[in-house]
């Protein structure tokens, strides 16, 4: 219980700073809504100009964007996007933070299991994110009444909004595996943005090919907006593939700590 406690007070600078970051972003985004709205055909006009795989890989793709539903799918397209780079993050700092601050021996020396320190550290990213995702979607639902002032169906927002926790247990899992089988990590962010990023830019390879398997190969194709408009739900394929990949990494990930040396200093 003393290291879970621990991970979440680390852990807690940058949870607030992501957490209002998405929460900032979509207010920023909502406060414009009625603008594209009234531009709406326009804007439409002006992206027809563009290849269509510009426009699926940045949310403007069979969306309506004159209707709250289909703004909100253009808008979680970005949110997803940095609610990823949090994820990586968060799965890669929890299991390295020792090793970069040259405080393993300390860890090591308390009289705890590899299994009760990594349970504990997979724990608090999960409270973390689970929390983060809470706090965006309560936002959502205060703020679209205000800034909005038109009805929306919870259910699609609630779809939406959770898309961005099923995208982050990818990248959690993901990162703690880099974190256990890498023998050093110097700096966290840099491996995020690098990994995250070459995902999304397997999505945009995917969005010029429009081959179904390499759909598989990145989270950012499981939960797209437009799918869920159409489908009023997740697709059950792509659902089942981020929760077995998950399991998955993170099973990898516990037995790759178990016996990682880490060096005491």
């Amino acid at each position: 219980m003393q290291i879970f406690r621990m991970e979440l007070w680390r852990s807690l600078r940058s949870w607030v700073y992501y957490t209002a970051s998405l929460i900032a972003i979509l207010v920023i985004f909502l406060t414009f809504f009625m603008t594209f709205r009234e531009d709406a055909a326009l804007l439409d006009e002006l992206l027809q100009n563009f290849p269509p795989e510009f426009r699926a890989a940045f949310g403007f793709a069979n969306v309506d964007l004159s209707q709250i539903e289909g703004y909100l799918s253009f808008i979680f397209s970005y949110l997803v996007l940095i609610g990823a780079v949090y994820g990586m993050k968060l799965g890669v700092s929890l299991l390295s933070e020792e090793s970069r601050r040259k405080t393993a021996d300390f860890l090591l020396s308390k009289p705890v299991r590899r299994d009760q320190v990594f349970l504990a550290k997979f724990s608090a990213a999960m409270v973390c994110v689970i929390v983060q995702n809470l706090l965006l979607f309560a936002a959502g639902l205060a703020l679209i009444p205000i800034l909005v002032r038109e009805s929306y169906d919870i259910g699609i927002f609630a779809l939406l909004s959770f898309s961005v926790l099923l995208v982050q247990l990818f990248f959690i899992g993901l990162g703690q595996v880099i974190a256990s089988a890498v023998q050093t990590l110097k700096q966290v962010m840099p491996i995020a943005l690098g990994v995250v990023f070459f995902f999304f830019i397997i999505e945009l390879i995917n969005q010029s090919l429009l081959e179904k398997a390499l759909t598989y190969l990145t989270p950012f194709s499981y939960f797209k907006g437009a799918s869920i408009l159409h489908l009023h739900g997740y697709d059950t394929s792509y659902l089942l593939s981020d929760i077995v990949v998950f399991l998955v990494l993170t099973l990898l990930a516990a037995w790759l700590y178990r016996r990682k040396d880490i060096h005491a200093t």
